[in-house]
């Protein structure tokens, strides 16, 4: 096991000193230009002008952010290197839930945190083999416990050069050696991240007042050094799983599930209705099989019928996804213009194609239906002597004959998550 512990009698330069030599451009100071960033920058220029610098460009910053960069250009020759996040997850983002809907509640905050900071890291982070940021013990009772140098799941490492300093010592550093500083700090500010989410703090403030001031009682950490309860992150992506929280936020949408008879799709939808109640999600299935005996008793099976079944059944979850529910419909609705129309009337519609050969069926159909069909036996077998018309454009298709439900399930919620409809997920990296 590594003694990582003999980094704490180091002093910063040394830290840094070690890393450079140790790691060259693998290695990475990551910083949103506040002091204790600075700091470290000013500190690694004096071993290399080839260090590297990245910063997360979330979309938010605000402009004085982006005037830093052209200042350590200047003063340092080092150009940064800026991390965006995915352009379609943030797309989403916004388009379902709106520009500013980090001030609804701490879930939704985190979630955008997430698209715009988390991820955009990690994808930076999965390049390098060492990496710098700028917390001190100091500053929050959730940094207290941070390690000069720590090793990530995976190997990696990531060092807190300035973790025993104290401000007095930030402050004496920076006006020794004449360290630009983030023109905010003039105007109150004491942390400096997105523009909606940071403002100046009061006198009497602690330094992280002035991030996300309408969380009253929340952590106030990103998640890309903590997790939601405030611990530092050290483990993989195990020990975040069992960290995450089990109430998150989601919308009401309706997956609608279509298919053959015996596709899979009720075994499906119900492994995936598990999956988001576990997750703490509201959640209602509509089976076909139940509808027929309930909602559809009495209609049958010509295409007037099938499509009054599928409009009744649209009906449902029209109405549970108004009220924020996940509505789920499992159904064979073998006609694509009347699917179309349910899609028409639902907002966050998501349909999920769940493909398998007629052949496949046929061999584990254990009621022998569809060899009758197949031998002219049965009349009005969708598949078979009745049409089904697959979607054009599914949002999710799943081929039940080489999938397993579980890899099903995974690939429907991926896409969810990528729609914004589920907010559930958390990154096992954790900004200062």
């Amino acid at each position: 096991m590594d003694n990582l512990t003999r980094f704490e009698a180091a002093t910063a330069s040394e830290v840094l000193s070690w890393a450079i030599d140790r790691f060259g451009a693998s290695f990475a100071i990551a910083t949103s230009f506040q002091k204790e960033g600075m700091v470290i920058l000013d500190l690694a220029s004096r071993f290399t002008s080839e260090v590297r610098v990245f910063t997360l460009d979330t979309g938010r910053l605000p402009d004085e952010t982006y005037g830093m960069m052209e200042t350590i250009r200047k003063r340092y020759g080092i150009v940064v290197e800026i991390v965006f996040p995915e352009a379609a997850e943030v797309e989403q983002l916004v388009t379902l839930h709106g520009p500013n809907l980090f001030y609804s509640s701490v879930q939704a905050r985190q979630r955008c945190c997430d698209l715009r900071k988390v991820r955009p890291l990690a994808r930076k982070l999965e390049t390098l083999q060492a990496w710098a940021a700028g917390l001190r013990r100091e500053q929050t009772e959730s940094r207290a416990g941070v390690g000069r140098v720590e090793r990530e799941a995976g190997g990696r490492l990531k060092l807190h050069p300035l973790a025993d300093w104290s401000t007095a010592q930030v402050e004496e550093y920076i006006a020794r050696h004449g360290v630009p500083l983030h023109p905010l700090y003039a105007r109150g500010y004491t942390s400096i991240g997105c523009a909606p989410c940071t403002r100046a703090v009061e006198a009497g403030e602690s330094e992280r007042a002035g991030r996300w001031w309408w969380e009253e009682d929340a952590k106030k950490e990103c998640g890309i050094h903590f997790a939601p309860d405030g611990r530092v992150r050290r483990a993989g992506a195990a020990e975040a799983a069992a960290e995450t929280e089990a109430s998150e936020m989601h919308k009401g949408f309706t997956l609608w599930f279509t298919g053959l008879s015996g596709a899979g799709k009720s075994t499906i939808s119900r492994a995936l209705e598990l999956k988001l109640r576990a997750a703490g999600a509201r959640v209602e299935v509509l089976d076909g099989d139940v509808v027929r005996t309930h909602l559809s008793k009495g209609l049958g099976f010509s295409k007037e019928d099938r499509d009054e079944n599928v409009r009744r059944i649209g009906f449902v979850c029209e109405l549970l996804a108004r009220n924020g529910v996940i509505a789920i419909a499992a159904a064979i609705s073998p006609y694509r213009e009347v699917r179309d129309e349910v899609r028409a009337r639902i907002p966050n519609f998501v349909e999920v194609f769940v493909e398998c050969p007629v052949e496949v069926l046929a061999e584990r159909d254990v009621k022998g239906l569809y060899k009758k069909a197949l031998a002219g036996e049965l009349q009005n077998f969708t598949g078979i002597s009745d049409p089904y018309e697959a979607p054009l454009s599914a949002e999710v298709t799943v081929n039940s004959s080489f999938e397993t439900p579980d890899e099903s399930v995974e690939k429907i919620w991926a896409t969810l998550e990528r729609l914004g409809l589920v907010l559930f997920d958390r990154s096992p990296l954790t900004h200062e």
